[in-house]
């Protein structure tokens, strides 16, 4: 609740403000979703990472740090589909299994998305960044049940807010060209657009979906206006990486700024916030951090998968907690819609669940509830990996053409960084996980035809 002890140094009408945002947020708080691009699980102070991120930090001392939290998928679209629906990708269909959706958008009547569900339970809404989930026919944000959106389809150069490829612009208002903010940081941009959201929709309580696009390339320094993008991270890979570095710095503070708007209108007790990425770090040399994790972007090993993730609920989650059960990208939208008083449509029953309650210390999660995930590859026409997480144990298939595939088997607790194959020496687990596998595979795609060991 609202602490009046803070208030006299607020004009009148904001003291009327928030007495109004206390009295709603008893029933339903404000809930901002945060999705950093590209950011890897090795960056972050937080996370033991070197980077000076103090904002973040502060969220994670003042909320639930997650170690095991996962993105539903490895690349950016498919990976925000999901967060959207609570879905797995392979529910929208196998194109979409792939970058882009491989051209197809997401369908907001076939595929009910989060923004809807918290409109309909008497949220404002609102998008401000990086929507990418309807790239072939800029479908905006508002079509999905987002009051407000300000944001972009795919990804852009960070200051003239241009396609680096074509040129053409790519930053939106509700479906129409942003008025002109060239010069301007876009992250800046989306964080102006969320403190303007709510200073003036808090009378009701609000849904801020916050998709940065930082720290995913084009690489350039936040500090220097119209900085050419410098993209050759095979040849310049310290040059990147200092990109990066500064790129994820300039994400921090602008979640800063965010999260300071929230203080100076009291709402910051009456709002939940969470973090995270849409996959791991870049899959170049030394461009992404993930470490200690294996792997990266593109790939269903650890690196590609496993991301930050933080809440912050002042007064209903402890400060300073360490939370080690997984945690599913789109057991985020089951929670969002659970905390709101949203309800999934029938026929689109969320592939997750309210963590909540564990994340309180009230439950614990189903100790064999499953993982999946499953990585198209265009080119071939084949699936590229498929994988089960289930307790401790993740089970990883690498496909080698359209028939024949290798596996592996970890155990992520007692090897966080996957080096040690248990595949022989624990073949009762193996032949579950790949059972397990093979069975959500069929019901996903309706298409398993009998695969060959390599």
């Amino acid at each position: 609740m609202t602490q009046l002890k803070h208030l006299p140094f607020l004009p009148i009408c904001l003291i009327a403000l928030c007495l109004v945002c206390a009295a709603h947020s008893a029933e339903k708080p404000n809930i901002i979703l945060i999705l950093a691009d590209d950011l890897g699980y090795g960056e972050l102070g937080c996370y033991d990472g070197p980077l000076n991120t103090p904002v973040m930090d502060q969220l994670a001392k003042d909320g639930v740090r997650c170690t095991d939290g996962y993105s539903a998928f490895p690349v950016c679209s498919p990976s925000r589909a999901a967060l959207l629906t609570g879905r797995y990708p392979a529910r929208i269909g196998p194109k979409y299994e792939e970058y882009f959706g491989k051209g197809e958008s997401l369908d907001p009547v076939k595929h009910t998305t989060i923004g809807q569900l918290m409109k309909e339970a008497g949220y404002r809404t609102a998008c401000f960044g990086k929507w990418n989930v309807s790239n072939g026919d800029r479908r905006p944000a508002n079509d999905y049940g987002f009051d407000r959106w300000v944001g972009l389809h795919i990804n852009h150069d960070y200051y003239t807010h241009k396609l680096v490829a074509t040129g053409e612009l790519d930053m939106y208002e509700d479906g129409k060209p942003y008025p002109d903010r060239e010069g301007t940081w876009c992250d800046t941009v989306f964080a102006d657009e969320a403190i303007k959201f709510i200073k003036t929709e808090s009378e009701e309580p609000f849904f801020i979906y916050l998709p940065f696009q930082a720290p995913h390339a084009p690489f350039q320094d936040p500090d220097v206006p119209h900085f050419k993008p410098v993209d050759d991270w095979q040849n310049k890979p310290v040059e990147v990486r200092s990109l990066v570095d500064k790129m994820i710095e300039r994400l921090d503070l602008e979640i800063g700024r965010v999260l300071n708007a929230l203080d100076e209108l009291g709402l910051s007790e009456d709002t939940l916030v969470i973090l995270t990425s849409d996959n791991g770090g870049h899959k170049g040399g030394n461009v992404g951090r993930n470490l200690p994790l294996r792997g990266a972007k593109q790939g269903l090993e650890e690196g590609g998968i496993r991301v930050p993730l933080i809440f912050r609920w002042p007064g209903v989650l402890a400060k300073g907690t360490e939370f080690s059960e997984p945690i599913h990208a789109m057991d985020l939208t089951a929670t969002i819609a659970a905390v709101g008083g949203a309800s999934h449509r029938a026929d689109q029953p969320f592939d997750a669940m309210n963590v909540l309650p564990a994340l309180k210390g009230e439950r614990e999660l189903p100790s064999k509830r499953p993982f999946f995930f499953r990585r198209f590859r265009g080119r071939t026409g084949n699936y590229q990996q498929s994988a089960v997480r289930q307790g401790d144990w993740k089970y990883l298939r690498t496909y080698r053409g359209s028939e024949k595939y290798t596996e592996a088997l970890y155990n992520l607790r007692s090897d966080i960084g996957e080096t040690k194959d248990f595949t022989k020496s624990a073949p009762e687990k193996l032949n579950a996980l790949r059972r397990l596998l093979e069975k959500w595979e069929l019901e996903m795609s309706k298409t398993a035809a009998p695969l060959k060991k390599k």
